[in-house]
């Protein structure tokens, strides 16, 4: 009797462990190496699912280190029903909009997320961890992290709300990363206003990119310009497949990546009072001289 009821109780054990009797896996409380919560990643799924799991890389490794996030993994170690992913990872670029080309993705839309080095895009967000952090990561470059939806998410929310999910869960994840990593940084805080992605418009006879004086070819039919200040902006001029993009930055840490140097498509300038980075992406050495004079007498510069 007593060596029956030992049996029974270890079974029990066994089946809790995996929790429950039915052999299903214990339901997962937190993920990607501990930075989000089960209301974190329900956030990003249009439909709840009845249990989350997370398959983590490794972030010790000096490859790009991918979390994805679902139902759980497989027979074959495939994760069923994937909602998102969050990657960590490194950029050589100091060049701003390549820089934002690996932390946000590839998109004349892409638009900057408010008081932090990072980018908003149609289905991808991401951000730069501090200097501190890449010292502790073996990546190479300036260390990110950036959240991407792999749903319908696109396709079910719109007016902003699938980038302010998105905004939200990445300021989580940073956060947790960089305490984690023993770089904890209080910069990484919800937005209180959804970013919104760049619209396309025709460029202004004489005020190209929302600067007056500013006067571009024929050819270029639509541009991408960012509102507001100059912390982090950038317009994007289209041609059919053809771009010229440019951008200016006052952001401490774009500017400590770039250095003090400064080229033909580089040079960092004092624009009423504060240190700024132009970078210009464009062929046309006349044109990337007339932005950077447009910009001159718009912002101050010197």
């Amino acid at each position: 009797m007593t060596v029956a009821v030992l049996v029974a109780a270890a079974g029990l054990t066994v089946a809790v462990l995996r929790g429950g009797d039915s052999g299903s896996p214990a339901e997962q409380k937190s993920f990607c190496w501990g930075t989000l919560k089960r209301a974190d990643v329900a956030a990003l799924g249009t439909r709840p699912l009845h249990r989350y799991a997370s398959d983590e890389g490794d972030l010790k490794g000096s490859t790009l280190a991918t979390c994805q996030v679902g139902a759980g993994l497989d027979a074959h170690g495939v994760m069923k029903q994937l909602q998102f992913s969050l990657s960590v990872g490194g950029s050589p670029s100091n060049d701003v909009w390549h820089l934002a080309d690996d932390v946000a993705g590839v998109s004349p839309f892409r638009a900057p997320l408010a008081g932090v080095p990072g980018w908003v895009n149609r289905s991808m967000a991401g951000v730069l961890l501090p200097a501190s952090c890449s010292a502790r990561l073996h990546f190479g470059g300036a260390a990110y992290v950036r959240v991407q939806t792999l749903a319908d998410q696109d396709k079910a929310w719109r007016d902003s709300t699938l980038q302010r999910r998105m905004a939200d869960v990445l300021m989580t994840a940073a956060t947790g990363l960089t305490r984690q990593l023993g770089c904890p940084s209080a910069a990484f805080k919800a937005t209180a206003a959804a970013p919104r992605l760049l619209e396309g418009h025709a460029p202004a006879s004489g005020e190209a990119c929302g600067l007056p004086g500013f006067s571009v070819p024929a050819k270029y039919t639509q541009q991408y310009a960012t509102d507001g200040d100059f912390r982090l902006w950038s317009c994007a001029l289209r041609a059919g497949d053809e771009e010229a993009h440019f951008t200016v930055t006052q952001d401490p840490y774009l500017l400590w990546l770039n250095g003090s140097g400064s080229d033909r498509s580089s040079t960092t300038l004092n624009c009423d009072g504060k240190k700024t980075l132009v970078q210009t992406g464009s062929e046309n050495d006349a044109l990337a001289r007339s932005f950077r004079t447009a910009l001159a007498r718009r912002a101050g510069c010197a």
